[in-house]
């Protein structure tokens, strides 16, 4: 196998069982269908994010991740015997399990074809930095979307005027109310999928030898958490319910045109969200990468 082709197998191969991605619970919970008289995303038509969009998704090597922030002592606290600190639930986000396990059993292979130590550390160097120059592309994107953030939110408030001022003082609550709980259970959703993916992940790291009461308690969590995000999951699914009331109310009071800018704001804010922590995490694994490469070549030089 030529050396180029070998290398690439250590950073794109993921053999052993599929990781977990906040995604996996979070598929069909949001309707995220907008007009297609709206411009579409700002970020998604710039040139070099579309090249890096078609790269990706080729490569497979910046798959949306969960959240890897340290869980909070909320986490922890109300378990009878805590996990130990170098769990892999504590030490371990999705984006490095995947990593992990990316270079689980990959160590050998890359020495495979590649007898030059000087060849190899030219390659892993040339690694460094491709996934440096999609991390720009990345950090670029993340701030197109906090500019997408602010337009959506500018379109919002200019709904929230109309409703202000021509429906009843109770009906407008009622509208800004829903609006705070889209902010709220959307953030609740991705909070809780992170969490339960890392939980999952963190079992699957779990080598065959590991201390019994961890796997108890790691399993634990994960069941306790799973029944949240179902729990988050109703709470969204009567929000939904209240906001077939709330465009009842608007359409007393909107144009047909207003109208449709309220959905495109709520369903545009959802998704901003969304793709605001998937871009975080994407760029988490990418960092997480260069520095596995790194850390590589210092012990190998």
């Amino acid at each position: 196998m030529a050396p180029e082709t070998q290398t690439k197998i250590v950073i794109n191969k993921a053999p052993g069982p599929e990781h977990k991605t906040a995604a996996h619970y979070m598929e069909g919970v949001f309707n995220l269908e907008l007009r297609k008289d709206f411009i579409s995303s700002t970020h998604a038509h710039h040139p070099d994010l579309s090249r890096f969009h078609t790269h990706t998704a080729n490569t497979n090597t910046s798959q949306p991740t969960t959240n890897g922030e340290p869980p909070s002592a909320s986490e922890t606290s109300n378990e009878k015997a805590p996990l130990p600190a170098d769990s892999a639930y504590f030490t371990t986000s999705e984006s490095k399990a995947k990593m992990l396990t990316r270079l689980r059993g990959s160590n050998n292979n890359l020495h495979d074809g590649i007898t030059d130590q000087q060849q190899l550390h030219k390659k892993k160097e040339e690694l460094v930095a491709s996934i440096g120059r999609k991390l720009e592309i990345l950090r670029a994107e993340r701030e197109a979307i906090k500019e997408e953030m602010r337009l959506n939110q500018e379109l919002g408030t200019e709904v929230t005027s109309k409703v202000e001022a021509r429906a009843r003082l109770a009906e407008a609550e009622k509208y800004k109310l829903h609006v705070e709980e889209i902010d709220k259970i959307t953030s609740l959703l991705l909070g809780l999928s992170g969490r339960l993916a890392r939980a999952e992940n963190a079992l699957i790291m779990l080598v065959d030898d590991a201390d019994p009461e961890e796997k108890r308690i790691l399993e634990s969590k994960r069941d306790k958490l799973s029944e949240q995000l179902e729990e988050a999951k109703r709470l969204k699914e009567n929000i939904d319910r209240r906001a077939i009331q709330v465009s009842k109310v608007l359409n007393q009071y909107l144009t047909e045109d207003q109208y449709a800018d309220y959905d495109h704001f709520i369903k545009m804010k959802a998704k901003l969200i969304m793709d605001a922590r998937e871009i975080d995490d994407k760029i988490k694994l990418g960092e997480e990468q260069q520095q596995a490469l790194r850390e590589t070549m210092f012990k190998n030089p």
